[in-house]
């Protein structure tokens, strides 16, 4: 017996360590459900590719959902109204589209409401942060129309809202927005509107043409940032040909109505660029700003590198309060005023492109109305400087050629871009001879961050070399707009260890008949 306990008494520790070790392991080689996956697919037969849960309507699933899970929906078009508010209980959810073989994929999945609701909306105040990804969207309402509450964040992501009879995306929330890869066209109200906000918003690399003009929404606009709590950014976006009803009204019936980008109350600071805004009714961009709250006051208001053109206005302008308000590198053309000051406020305007050399208010040039400054626009964009390493270049030898946009002194220059980097060029560039970044004789370009927009030519016979830029209002018409360059041919020399035989007689000898050439590259 006395054996028998000694041995037990060695096993005691090793048996005290496994009756800690084994929980352990069987915790580790549990599943973790902190968050979970909900699928829907209206084909039967595909029936979300073996996944489950499988539901056959968006609305099942988020009856069913929990905060923290994400509803991947198969490619389909869904008759529904989907509202976000029937989640049990409300928390985080995540909308995603998905492919065939269940891969996320934006442009998959249209819902069409067949009633007179928006597509995917909550009730006011919905508790939980919200992220929507890949949807297509038409709608009588607001295509996407959700409003969260207090401290609660939301996401739209690779959303195409079109043909809605009011907004196409409407979002209010308590906390951030984030706006990313969304299109918002053709709607009858305003294309992508973010609506009392208590923190920040970001809006990059959307499109919002041709809203407005609807007989249901007596305004339109591209872009409405309204009331917004913490800092408002706007880049790489466009905001096209958008304007107010087709009635009688007019844009004064409306404040902001038929404007690219609407800037209004934002207390902290705004920045736009890389954006478009072209031929909208009343303005590119409408900057309004009045005190957020009781004794709030607007940020700084910053608009870089961006095209307003053939607007009613280039930017209309009501900064108030002691912020910084500056327009600057951009292009400014072919508006009825390139900048509309109602109020006697300074804005730091130097660097852009008005028109023409001359610089606002004269022939041909943008005008700041309609009282003129308090603007300060001087020095503006009025030569272009061009070149090329090397020079001179060789016959099928690649060489830079350089257009640099500034005004001086002191020096200015125009901006990268300018406009939406997603969107076609401002610029086309044109060569006699050769190619121009390999994409035959014509080309678009950007301006890099001084002014300087380059492009690689490849010259295909001696002589010259002419290479010219054209730009928005006449641009291109600049000294320097052209560049003409000389052109050396290719060279023949012999190639080392060739004896090159040159004495009396010696030069009809058939040794020299199979004397080998080279080309010589400068």
């Amino acid at each position: 017996m006395s054996a028998t306990r000694s041995r037990f008494r060695k096993l005691l520790p090793l048996v005290s360590v496994l009756a800690l070790v084994v929980p352990l392991v069987l915790a580790l080689a549990a599943p973790v459900y902190a968050q979970g996956s909900l699928y829907v697919d209206h084909d039967t037969t595909r029936q979300c590719g073996g996944n489950a849960t499988c539901y056959t309507t968006i609305s099942l699933a988020v009856a069913a959902a929990a905060s923290g899970d994400t509803i991947y929906v198969y490619p389909g078009t869904y008759p529904e109204g989907v509202d976000l508010s029937l989640m049990p209980t409300h928390g985080d959810l995540t909308l995603m589209t998905v492919n065939n073989a269940g891969v996320p994929t934006p442009g998959t999945v249209t819902v069409e409401n067949p009633g007179t609701g928006s597509e995917i909306y909550t009730a006011p105040g919905f508790d939980g942060d919200l992220t929507i990804d890949g949807f297509i969207l038409h709608s009588v309402n607001p295509a996407i129309n959700v409003r969260v509450g207090e401290g609660h964040d939301v996401e739209i992501r690779n959303v195409t809202a079109t043909n809605v009879k009011d907004d196409g995306i409407w979002v209010e929330a308590r906390g951030n927005v984030t706006i990313t890869n969304c299109t918002a066209s053709n709607n009858d109200g305003v294309g992508i509107t973010v609506w009392e906000t208590g923190g920040d918003v970001t809006i990059t690399n959307c499109t919002a043409n041709n809203n407005g003009g609807g007989e249901v929404y007596p305004g339109g606009a591209g872009i409405l940032a309204y009331w917004i709590g913490g800092d408002l950014r706007i880049t790489n976006s466009t905001t096209n040909d958008n304007r107010c009803a087709d009635t009688e009204m007019g844009p004064e019936s409306f404040a902001g109505c038929g404007t690219g980008i609407h800037i209004e109350s934002v207390n902290g600071t705004v920045t736009v660029s890389n954006c478009t805004a072209n031929g909208n009714e009343l303005a590119g961009v409408y900057a309004r700003a009045y005190s957020y709250a009781p004794g709030a006051s607007g940020g700084d208001l910053s608009i870089t590198d961006s095209i307003l053109r053939n607007n009613g206005a280039g930017l209309y302008w009501d900064w108030s309060g002691e912020s910084i308000s500056s327009l600057n590198r951009s292009i400014i053309c072919g508006n009825g005023d390139g900048v509309y000051v109602p109020a006697n406020q300074p804005l730091d305007a130097e660097g852009n492109w008005w028109g023409c050399a001359a610089g606002p208010g004269n022939a041909g040039c943008d005008s700041i109305g309609p009282t003129g400054p308090p603007v300060g626009f001087t020095p503006w964009i009025s030569q272009i400087t061009s070149g090329a390493t090397p020079d001179p270049v060789t016959v099928g030898q690649p060489a830079v050629v350089s257009f640099q946009f500034s005004g001086a002194p002191p020096a200015v220059y125009l901006g990268q871009g300018p406009g939406d980097l997603r969107g076609p060029a401002p610029f086309t560039v044109t060569t006699d001879n050769g190619t121009l970044n390999g994409n035959g004789a014509t080309v678009g370009a950007f301006v890099g961050a001084n002014g300087t927009l380059k492009v690689t030519l490849v010259p295909e016979r001696e002589g010259t070399a002419t290479i010219t830029v054209a730009g928005p209002c006449g641009l291109g018409e600049l000294e320097g707009a052209t560049a003409v360059l000389g052109v050396l041919a290719e060279e023949f020399v012999p190639e080392p260890g060739t004896v090159l035989l040159l004495g009396s007689g010696l030069m009809g000898l058939a040794g020299y008949a199979g004397l080998r050439l080279r080309l010589r590259k400068r």
